[in-house]
């Protein structure tokens, strides 16, 4: 099979989806989220990656990079996994809310 997509891609996009059904299970419209929801389904799917894949959670590096007074931002595994997860889950909410654009 040829993936198109990082592996991590692969992990992450099915557990968007389960975050966003249960939420339209709950509410049933999706064209104006708010924030504090938007971060709890980010919270929920990183939770879910960081028991499937514990070194995501365990970065010396970025637990070092804390304390240490740098010049340039560090940016550990943690925040680049929750970028990725909310890149998918709001690129899979305007898919939902508009199919047609994207076919």
């Amino acid at each position: 099979m040829d993936y198109n997509y990082p592996e991590l891609y692969y992990r992450i996009y099915p557990k968007v989806m389960e975050s966003i059904d249960k939420y339209m299970e709950k509410k049933k419209e999706i064209r104006s989220i708010p924030k504090e929801d938007m971060e709890a389904m980010i919270d929920q799917v990183y939770e879910k990656m960081a028991y499937e894949c514990p070194e995501i959670d365990e970065d010396p590096i970025e637990r070092r990079g804390r304390y240490r007074v740098t010049q340039r931002p560090f940016y550990g595994r943690r925040r680049l996994v929750r970028d990725i997860i909310s890149i998918i889950l709001i690129s899979e909410l305007i898919r939902r809310i508009n199919p047609y654009v994207f076919y």
